[in-house]
């Protein structure tokens, strides 16, 4: 069962090119599907869930590692909030990374 860290419980692979519907994405703002007796909840429950140490792995997306296996913080650019997305949560609150 897949939990992205926006929220979504039991999401699928991507829909079909076309099928997007852009309410159902990822924390990366990608479209997703869902599979039956999905659920959603806010980001603060979704990060209660990683910071509580209930995923058995965590998948990092491109930004969060740098080449050599580091992570990154890294910003939008001038004036921008420099970020990690939820990759220090992930981390160290899932079983493997």
């Amino acid at each position: 069962m897949f939990h992205t860290e926006n929220g979504v419980l039991g999401f699928g692979g991507a829909p079909a090119p076309g099928d997007e519907d852009w309410d159902l994405i990822n924390a990366g703002k990608t479209a997703i599907t869902l599979k039956p007796g999905a659920a959603f909840f806010h980001h603060a429950g979704s990060f209660a869930t990683v910071r509580g140490g209930h995923l058995d792995v965590a998948i990092l997306g491109v930004y969060q590692l740098a080449e050599n296996g580091d992570l990154v913080n890294w910003s939008t650019g001038p004036g921008g909030v420099p970020a990690v997305g939820g990759a220090m949560d992930l981390v160290h609150g899932a079983w493997r990374s």
